[in-house]
């Protein structure tokens, strides 16, 4: 009985997974010469809880509802809430295929908490709320199971992992993913499964804290300093595990390997909240004398027409008439103040003075859906996102600065993943593929016409 196996890791490369490391990646290597491998274009915008929840799905943000981190109830200034299962509003393909009688296991994969009914075994991943009464697996007896075979509890992400030291990072990464590393091997062995999706999200954690160590083309990149190999160290640790998991699998398993996006290099960010303040389109109730986080309570909203949210692309909302229980923007408005911001974004400098390769996704022109409601007015990627935003801190001493309210990062997200199948049906590069194209190409794996939701039989497209 055909099996797929699938092993994400967060935030993998192509630049070094495909180039620069690939030698010291055997068992990935391996994987490209057995099948076909490609760059795999990330969601609009490329966050981790957005793309993955995108290439569980097999449908754009538009159609899920998940564009952010966090989301608004009715359009309210202040009812607002981190995401979860909850907000996604389409099938995973572990649902799909329980319809099919197939049964899966997923293991730490981003928003896949609360648990949805599904035929098989899970462990959920990030932005599962940290609490000792959390339910995190299914069945919710398996959460003591792992926890007597690891002999302490199951942790499913670092806390605070910018406010610790590169050397507790680093090994903290280390011990959270060995950990995760063993309940996969447990679960590949003890429980029965037709399809596997397991997900290494401490790849996303040093790449964001050491990329700058190993990245030339950094600003701060210094030649032959102490963490110049941190970063491809921890690669070549998830490639040796991946070898060793793959001695677990039945030879005719599929194999998959993906990333949800890159990582990019980030010189600095726009301290976007500032410029919005400074140019009149956001106001406060009253000025604010030092640095601080910005709160939505001190937001004038009878004389804001728009604020932002995002660290990485920035996510522009419009204080629309009709919508926001306070919108002052009129429905006639609504696209010459859309014009206006995106040719004055387009015109933001670095910090070095130049001008940025400034890319720009409008809601109604650029993306469409059935949650189209739940996206933001504009998305904004400064100079193809090597510039982030910095949205939560206010009265900044310039325009630019790498700290946002939770702390600053070496990169943040670039447009494209990886893709890397043992398939014998294409050898060699193939190019690119779309996020949106895994859950085709996984269900095509099954011998049984398992058909998309229209009713098209996948494995003969």
């Amino acid at each position: 009985m055909k099996k797929v196996f699938v092993f994400g890791i967060d935030g993998a490369m192509p630049e070094k997974v495909f180039g620069e490391w690939l030698d010291e990646l055997p068992t990935i290597k391996k994987l490209m010469d057995q099948g076909y491998y490609a760059k795999l274009n990330s969601s609009i915008p490329p966050l981790s809880g957005t793309a993955w929840t995108s290439m569980t799905t097999g449908k754009r943000p538009a159609d899920t509802g998940i564009f952010e981190y966090t989301f608004r109830k009715n359009f309210s200034y202040d009812d607002i809430h981190v995401i979860s299962t909850n907000n996604i509003k389409e099938k995973t393909i572990w649902e799909i295929l329980s319809e099919y009688g197939k049964k899966s296991i997923y293991c730490f994969v981003p928003i896949t908490w609360p648990i949805k009914p599904f035929n098989g075994f899970a462990i959920s991943g990030f932005l599962t709320p940290v609490s000792d009464d959390v339910r995190l697996t299914q069945p919710p007896e398996l959460k003591s199971e792992l926890a007597s075979f690891l002999g302490e509890p199951i942790q499913i992400d670092i806390p605070n992992y910018r406010g610790i030291t590169k050397e507790e990072l680093k090994n903290e990464t280390y011990r959270v993913t060995k950990l995760h590393l063993k309940c996969m091997k447990y679960l590949i062995e003890n429980k029965e499964w037709d399809f596997y999706f397991s997900t290494i999200m401490g790849t996303d954690r040093m790449n964001h804290n050491f990329w700058r160590y190993c990245d030339e083309g950094h600003r701060k990149y210094v030649k032959g300093n102490e963490h110049e190999n941190t970063l491809k160290e921890f690669y070549k640790f998830i490639d040796r595990e991946l070898g060793e998991i793959i001695k677990l699998l039945d030879e005719d398993t599929t194999i998959i390997v993906l990333s949800d996006h890159g990582i990019l290099r980030m010189h600095n960010r726009v301290n976007l909240s500032d410029w919005l303040i400074k140019e009149g389109y956001l106001v406060l109730k009253k000025p604010v004398e030092e640095k601080c986080k910005l709160e939505m309570e001190m937001i004038d909203w009878e004389k804001t027409r728009a604020w932002a949210i995002g660290a990485f692309d920035g996510e522009i909302f419009i204080n629309l008439e009709g919508r926001e229980s306070k919108g002052i923007v009129k429905q006639e408005e609504y696209a010459g103040l859309i014009n206006e911001l995106e040719e004055r974004f387009k015109k933001i400098l670095g910090d070095d003075g130049k001008k940025l390769d400034t890319e720009i996704f409008v809601k109604k022109r650029d993306y469409d859906g059935k949650e189209i409601d739940e996206a933001p007015d504009m998305i904004v990627y400064f100079d193809g996102l090597q510039y982030g935003c910095n949205t939560s801190l206010i009265n900044n001493e310039t325009l630019w600065s790498p700290q946002t309210a939770i702390g600053s990062d070496d990169a943040g997200h670039s447009k494209q993943g990886i893709f890397i199948m043992n398939s014998s049906n294409k050898k060699g590069y193939v190019g690119e593929i779309d996020i949106l194209d895994v859950v085709p190409i996984i269900l095509k794996e099954f011998e049984e016409g398992i058909k998309d939701d229209k009713n098209r039989l996948l494995r003969n497209n």
